[in-house]
C-alpha cells in the first residue's frame, strides 16, 4: 500500500509547511494538495510543494479562487488509485506513526477512521456523534448512541460507529466511488451533509480515542478569518443545507468531546498531606 495524503489549502503558507513537514516525517509517500486561495499566496505554497518533492511524490493543482473544500477534494480523491488515504487541513500537524493506525480500515463497511484535535495547545474536542431526526424530521440533532465497539491497532484506541466524525481521516476509495462531497459547499455545512448522505447506507465512521492531531489554527488571524467566517459563505452553506434535507434547524451540543480547555477546569485544593496528620499516627 502507497502512503497517500490529500491536503486542501487556501492561505496561510507558514502553516501550511508545517502540515506538510510532518505528513512527510511520518513516511507519508505521496502527497496530492488542491490550492484555491488568493494569488498572492500561489507561488509560497507552489515553492513548498516543491521543495517537498525532494523527499516524497508531492504535486499542488491550482484551482479557480474559492473553488471550495468541496470540489477541491472531490477532484483530489478522483486522482487516487490507492484503498486508503489520508485526509487532513493545511493547519493540522500528524504523528510520526500515524500510519500504523491504517488498518483500522481493514474494517468491514467502515469510511472513514478519524483523529480528534488539539487547539491552541490547551483545548482539546472530539467531534464526533450521531445522528437523530426530531420535530417530524425538521430539526437535525447531535447524539450518543450507546454501545460502541472498541479496537486498538498500532497503539490508536478507536470507537465505533459513529454517524459523523472529524474529517482529518483515513478514507476509502470505495466509499468514495459511492459518495461524494456536495460541491455547493464552499465552505462549511459540507461534512454534515456528507454524514446526512450516508445515514441510510452500510458505511459508518470510527474515531481515535486516544491521540489528538495538534490543530494550529489561529482565531487571531483576521485575514483568514474573514475567509473562514465569512457569514455570506456561511449563509449560501447552510440555507442550501437545510433546503436540500427540508430540514429548519441543526441542534448541536451531543459531540463526544465538546471543546474543553484543559487550562480553564476548576480545581479544588485540599490539603494532600501534614505533619499534624502523621504526628498523631
Amino acid at each position: 500500500m502507497k502512503r497517500v495524503a490529500i491536503v486542501k489549502t487556501f492561505m496561510r503558507p507558514d502553516r501550511f509547511r508545517e502540515t506538510i513537514s510532518s505528513l512527510l516525517a511520518a513516511g507519508t509517500e505521496e502527497i496530492l494538495v488542491a490550492y484555491d486561495g488568493p494569488e498572492k499566496y500561489w507561488d509560497e505554497h507552489r515553492r513548498i510543494a516543491f521543495q517537498a518533492n525532494q523527499v516524497a511524490d508531492v504535486e499542488i493543482f491550482r484551482f479557480p479562487y474559492d473553488y471550495g473544500l468541496a470540489a477541491c477534494r472531490n477532484r483530489l480523491v478522483e486522482k487516487i488509485t490507492e484503498k486508503i488515504f489520508l485526509m487532513v487541513d493545511d493547519d493540522i500537524i500528524v504523528p510520526r506513526n500515524i500510519w500504523d493506525a491504517a488498518s483500522i480500515m481493514n474494517t468491514p463497511n467502515l469510511a472513514a477512521a478519524a483523529f480528534p484535535w488539539i487547539i491552541g495547545g490547551s483545548t482539546l474536542q472530539i467531534d464526533a456523534w450521531d445522528i437523530e431526526f426530531t420535530d417530524n424530521g425538521k430539526t437535525l440533532r447531535k447524539v450518543l448512541k450507546w454501545p460502541k465497539n472498541l479496537v486498538l491497532v498500532g497503539g490508536f484506541l478507536f470507537a465505533h460507529p459513529f454517524d459523523f466524525v472529524p474529517n482529518q481521516a483515513f478514507w476509502s476509495r470505495e466509499f468514495l466511488n459511492e459518495f461524494k462531497w456536495d460541491e455547493h459547499y464552499v465552505i462549511e455545512g459540507e461534512h454534515e451533509d456528507l454524514a446526512v448522505q450516508v445515514k441510510p447506507s452500510k458505511w459508518f465512521f470510527a474515531v481515535c480515542l486516544n491521540v489528538f492531531l495538534v490543530h494550529m489554527h489561529d482565531y487571531k488571524d483576521s485575514t483568514y478569518s474573514a475567509h473562514r467566517f465569512s457569514d455570506e459563505k456561511w449563509r449560501r452553506s447552510w440555507l442550501h443545507f437545510f433546503h436540500k434535507w427540508n430540514i429548519d434547524s441543526y441542534q448541536s451540543g451531543g459531540e463526544l468531546l465538546p471543546p474543553l480547555n484543559l487550562s480553564k477546569l476548576p480545581r479544588f485544593e485540599s490539603i494532600r498531606e501534614s505533619r499534624e496528620k502523621w504526628i498523631k499516627k
